[in-house]
């Protein structure tokens, strides 16, 4: 797919994996510096986050471009970048999968829905019972309550 289509406006869902594939995104101390690469990298990029979810051993992200300047895909492979430098300075034996999973959400596609679909991936996954006492969803320049209600499990 062309760059081109990955600029302005879009909404990209994306979904990551930790090498080796196993629990790496289980404790606050793992989990919260990477969200902060995460909001540094859609700034840079004119994005905001409606959702994300570091499920134990993967990460799915949607991301929303902002006008004209949005690249959703580049904020992401900066944040791909940046959380891989970050786990070889602090010495973790894991690191990301070279390629990801992309999803543009097509205007015809709700990408509420979608959103609330990822939303759930800890429920479905017997983590919590409610996907707002899961510590690690959350979204970045907007309010996930907004986002994911009212949910219809």
């Amino acid at each position: 797919m062309a760059d081109s289509e990955y600029k302005g406006e879009r909404t990209v869902s994306f979904t990551a994996c930790v090498v080796p594939r196993r629990d790496v995104f289980v404790t606050p101390e793992i989990v919260e510096p990477l969200v902060k690469i995460l909001g540094g990298c859609t700034y840079r990029f004119s994005c905001f986050v409606p959702i994300y979810c570091f499920m134990p051993d993967h990460l799915h992200v949607m991301l929303k471009g902002i006008g004209f300047d949005g690249m959703p895909m580049e904020a992401m492979k900066s944040f791909k970048r940046l959380s891989g430098q970050h786990f070889s300075r602090c010495r973790f034996d894991f690191g990301w999968q070279v390629n990801f999973h992309d999803h543009i959400v097509r205007s015809r596609e709700d990408w509420r829905g979608q959103a609330r679909y990822i939303a759930l991936n800890p429920v479905r996954a017997g983590l919590c019972e409610d996907i707002f006492d899961y510590p690690f969803t959350g979204s970045i320049g907007t309010d996930l309550k907004e986002i994911v209600s009212p949910l219809d499990p």
